[in-house]
């Protein structure tokens, strides 16, 4: 259940960034975390991303 759920999460952040046509970088530059960590969320079901990034990035597109 778990690893569906991140999964789930990862393909969220993706569609949501994409969605609002923003590569990598202008999202790197308008939440604060590096291309290098979104590019990482989004490629490996999430499983190290932070709480406090979690956060920046559900504030950024309006979702809880």
């Amino acid at each position: 259940m778990r690893g569906h759920l991140l999964c789930r999460l990862q393909n969220l952040r993706r569609d949501l960034r994409v969605e609002r046509k923003l590569t990598l970088e202008q999202l790197a530059a308008e939440v604060g975390i590096s291309k290098s960590a979104l590019g990482k969320y989004e490629s490996d079901n999430g499983k190290d991303i932070s709480p406090y990034s979690i956060l920046l990035l559900a504030d950024y597109y309006g979702v809880s």
